[in-house]
């Protein structure tokens, strides 16, 4: 199935339990304060993880969405990745637009190496990976995969930036596709409550909480962002990755704002936090 969020069909609970959906919004590097959130989700929340029928994302985000679902024991080797893949990218001259570099080449390995052979059928109608149609320049999302392969084919599209990431975009069923946060960076859905993830300050559930500064808010590609400094900041960091102890405090940036939020909605489950740490 390929349909836009705002018009996918869900079918009503048959039962009392409430109905939750995680949604990632596109952030580049900073995909791991997502891994951080991701990393509290799972120690202290399995309540909630239960009672999550839809992970949704865009760019990073849908790749830590389709962790979530489909290979939460490789969530480990996810940051393991992610810090990595900062530091070679640190070392070329222009980071990833260094001439002769290709973003999607570490990514695709990450990606084959991380999801389960029946990952397309564990994704079916539960992980919605948002990405931008170049020929009609609208939001899709894919939630039904024919193979493991086309479901590799888009997630690396959802983080396809053009000139960024290359200049070969990926095609899925004979159309090309690129970014889903060009067109809709924070995947939200019509049933059930979307609990939304960003690693930039404004209203999401779970995001970084700056001072009120000027209290100016603007919305982007359906995502709200709060007009700072900060969030400038991050901006930058997410298409060039910063210092390795600066996405390590992004990290744990994430675990507490997540580990806030299940408390403050009552969700939280006792137990040491997961404090996840590189192997290498």
């Amino acid at each position: 199935m390929l349909a836009t969020v705002r018009t996918i069909a869900m079918s009503a609970s048959t039962t009392a339990k409430p109905v939750y959906n995680l949604s990632f919004a596109g952030c580049g590097f900073l995909g791991i304060y997502h891994l951080g959130a991701a990393a509290c989700i799972v120690k202290h929340g399995q309540g909630l993880l239960k009672n999550v029928e839809r992970y949704g994302g865009a760019s990073a985000g849908s790749l830590v969405a389709a962790t979530l679902l489909c290979g939460r024991d490789k969530l480990q080797h996810c940051i393991d990745f992610t810090y990595n893949l900062a530091r070679e990218i640190k070392k070329k001259p222009l980071g990833a637009l260094t001439p002769g570099y290709n973003l999607i080449v570490p990514l695709e390995k990450f990606l084959r190496e991380m999801l389960p052979e029946d990952a397309h059928d564990i994704a079916k109608d539960r992980l919605f990976i948002s990405v931008t149609n170049m020929r009609t320049k609208k939001n899709e999302v894919f939630s039904e995969y024919e193979s493991r392969e086309e479901l590799i084919q888009c997630l690396l599209a959802s983080c396809f930036i053009p000139a960024y990431a290359g200049f070969r975009l990926p095609k899925i069923r004979n159309q090309k596709y690129a970014d889903g946060g060009i067109t809709d960076n924070l995947p939200k859905f019509e049933e059930g409550q979307t609990i939304s993830v960003s690693p930039f300050s404004g209203g999401q559930n779970i995001c970084p909480k700056d001072k009120n500064g000027l209290g100016m808010y603007i919305n982007v590609v359906n995502q709200e962002f709060q007009v700072n400094l900060h969030n400038g900041a991050r901006v930058l960091h997410a298409l060039f990755p910063p210092k390795r102890r600066t996405l390590e405090s992004y990290y744990q940036k994430g675990v507490r704002d997540a580990e806030r939020f299940l408390i403050e909605e009552d969700m939280f489950e006792r137990g040491d936090i997961l404090w996840y740490e590189t192997s290498v």
